[in-house]
């Protein structure tokens, strides 16, 4: 479960990373179209959210927000060494996660 919260904060990040001009531009093609700010603001924060039950479920309340805030902060820290070495693999990132996530629940 706790692999499944890591990659949905990455998820978040980079959903919030990719509200930024700079890191769009840095991302993805010119010429893709994505939903509005708003829009984006609200993924982030259902995937925080959906991150952070998870950590509740696996490690009890007060100990699961502990464990869920070092994951955010391990995944932004992820997310910044991959879009200033590697930009186009923060994107590669995100689906093996979500993939290695899942098979942890199984």
């Amino acid at each position: 479960m706790l692999l499944l919260a890591f990659a949905l904060s990455y998820l978040a990040m980079l959903v919030l990373c990719l509200n930024r001009a700079r890191h769009r531009g840095a991302l993805l093609p010119a010429n893709t179209r994505l939903p509005g700010r708003p829009a984006m603001w609200l993924l982030a924060c259902c995937l925080f959210g959906v991150a952070l039950w998870l950590c509740a479920q696996s490690q009890g309340g007060q100990i699961g927000v502990v464990v869920w805030l070092c994951l955010v902060m391990l995944a932004g820290v992820l997310l910044v060494l991959l879009l200033a070495w590697h930009s186009r693999l923060a994107l590669t990132m995100a689906p093996l996660l979500m993939i290695g996530g899942g098979l942890g629940l199984l």
